[in-house]
C-alpha cells in the first residue's frame, strides 16, 4: 500500500495531508505550478491521473466500497434527475463516464429511447456490457430499480424495477469508449450531437485541478446540441478518494467553480442544487450538488 502511495504520489506531484473517511483516508492536495501542453485539454497532472484510472480503477472494489455508501442523498438526488429527465425535450441522451454504474440510464429510460454509455477504463465498459447482456457475473441494479420504479410511483414496486430494468436494456443503444481530455470526447465513429448529455462524478473525478476541469467542461459541452441539455451531479470539495489502496484526485470543485465552467462552456444554468454530505466525512465543506443548465 505504501509503495502504490509513493507511486501515486511522485507521478501526479502533490502534498497530502490527512482526512478521514470511516476507515480509509482521504489526502488534502495542495498542487505545484501545473503545465500544460498545446495539444492537451488538462494539465501534466491530470494526463497522468487519466493513466491512473486506466491501470488501478477497479470497478467491483469501487462498488464494494460506495455502491451503496450514500443512502438518501442517492434517493435525492434520483428524485431531482427523474424530474429533469421528464421534462427535457428532444429523443437522444449521453451518459459521459458512466463507470460501471447504469443508474444514469435506468432514470433516463422512461423518458429516452436511444441512450449512448460511455466510459475510459475498459474494465468499467466490460461491467456494463455484463449487465447488458445479463450474465451470471453482473452487477445486481435490482435495488436502485427498486427505488426508481417507488419515484415514478409502481403500486407494485420488484414488478417496476424488472420493467424499469427491460426498458433500460431496449434503451441503450450503444456502449463506448470516451475520453474526456481529447477533442470530441468519443472515438470519431462514434460521434454525434445530443440532445441531453448527463455526467455522474466523472468530470471531477478526470481532472486534477479547476482550470482542466473548465476545459472538459467545454470539451464534453460540443456534443450537446444547441438548445440541448447538460445536467452534472457529482461531489464538491473532494480532493482525492481510496478505491481500494489508491488514492483517486479528484479536482475539489465549489460552486464557483461549477457554475463558471458552465458558463463558459456556452450554457445557461436553469437549476442548481448543492446538499451537505452527512458527516461519516470529517469535514464541513464537502457537498452533493446537481445542475442542469441549456446550451445558447
Amino acid at each position: 500500500v505504501a509503495s502504490n502511495m509513493m507511486a501515486l504520489r511522485e507521478v501526479l506531484k502533490v502534498t497530502t495531508a490527512t482526512l478521514r473517511l470511516g476507515s480509509r483516508h482521504l489526502k488534502d492536495v495542495s498542487y505545484k505550478k501545473r503545465s500544460y501542453s498545446s495539444d492537451t485539454l488538462g494539465s501534466v497532472e491530470t494526463q497522468a491521473l487519466r493513466d491512473v484510472y486506466k491501470d488501478k480503477f477497479l470497478p467491483r472494489t469501487y462498488m464494494d466500497t460506495y455502491g451503496r455508501l450514500f443512502g438518501k442523498i442517492d434517493t435525492f438526488q434520483a428524485e431531482e434527475l427523474h424530474r429533469m429527465f421528464q421534462t427535457a425535450e428532444g429523443e437522444t441522451l449521453l451518459d459521459v463516464g458512466s463507470g460501471p454504474m447504469i443508474v444514469n440510464a435506468l432514470l433516463a429510460s422512461s423518458r429516452f429511447k436511444h441512450i449512448v454509455l460511455s466510459d475510459l477504463v475498459e474494465n468499467n465498459r466490460l461491467e456494463l456490457n455484463k449487465w447488458l447482456k445479463k450474465d451470471e457475473d453482473a452487477i445486481d441494479w435490482t435495488f436502485r430499480a427498486e427505488m426508481i420504479a417507488a419515484i415514478e410511483g409502481y403500486g407494485d414496486v420488484k414488478k417496476g424495477a424488472l420493467e424499469i430494468l427491460e426498458r433500460t436494456r431496449s434503451a441503450i443503444r450503444k456502449l463506448v469508449p470516451c475520453d474526456v481530455l481529447k477533442p470530441g470526447v468519443l472515438p470519431v465513429e462514434h460521434r454525434e450531437t445530443f440532445d441531453v448529455i448527463v455526467s455522474s462524478g466523472c468530470l471531477e473525478s478526470a481532472t486534477a485541478d479547476h482550470e482542466s476541469f473548465r476545459r472538459v467542461v467545454c470539451n464534453v459541452g460540443t456534443l450537446a446540441k444547441p438548445g440541448g441539455l447538460l445536467i452534472l451531479h457529482g461531489a464538491g470539495r473532494v480532493k482525492s478518494y481510496p478505491v481500494g489502496t489508491v488514492d483517486f484526485v479528484h479536482a475539489n470543485v465549489t460552486e464557483d467553480v461549477l457554475k463558471q465552467a458552465v458558463t463558459e462552456a456556452g450554457f445557461e444554468m436553469k437549476v442548481f442544487i448543492s446538499k451537505e454530505i452527512p458527516k461519516f466525512v470529517e469535514s464541513n465543506d464537502e457537498f452533493m450538488f446537481l445542475l442542469s443548465a441549456r446550451k445558447v
